[in-house]
């Protein structure tokens, strides 16, 4: 269950990304966003294949990543998309994370 939450969390990074290239134009939305995603994709097929830890550790550090990330712009500018919907989503993942620690 929990590479799973990892592998929605990724695409949703991920589309997140290409979604702030496409509507603003943003490279470095696309380059984060889209690297973010691709190493959350990675990280949960890595929990899937028999390296749960090594995919563990690397989703909780993107996911602290974006929450460190969005949570500094939210305090001077809070914005629900994308800075709030990312910052309930890290923590929705860093909750599953911390909970299933080991399989």
């Amino acid at each position: 269950m929990t590479a799973l939450i990892v592998l929605l969390y990724g695409i949703l990074v991920a589309v997140g990304g290409v979604m702030g290239y496409v509507k603003a134009g943003s490279v470095a939305s696309l380059v984060s966003g889209g690297g973010a995603g691709l190493i959350l994709l990675a990280s949960s097929i890595a929990m899937m294949r028999g390296s749960y830890a090594l995919g563990w550790w690397i989703s909780l550090f993107v996911a602290l990543l974006l929450l460190g990330r969005f949570g500094m712009a939210a305090m001077n500018d809070f914005k629900l998309m994308p800075g709030g919907m990312v910052i309930v989503m890290s923590l929705i993942v860093l909750v599953v994370l911390l909970f299933h620690r080991t399989r």
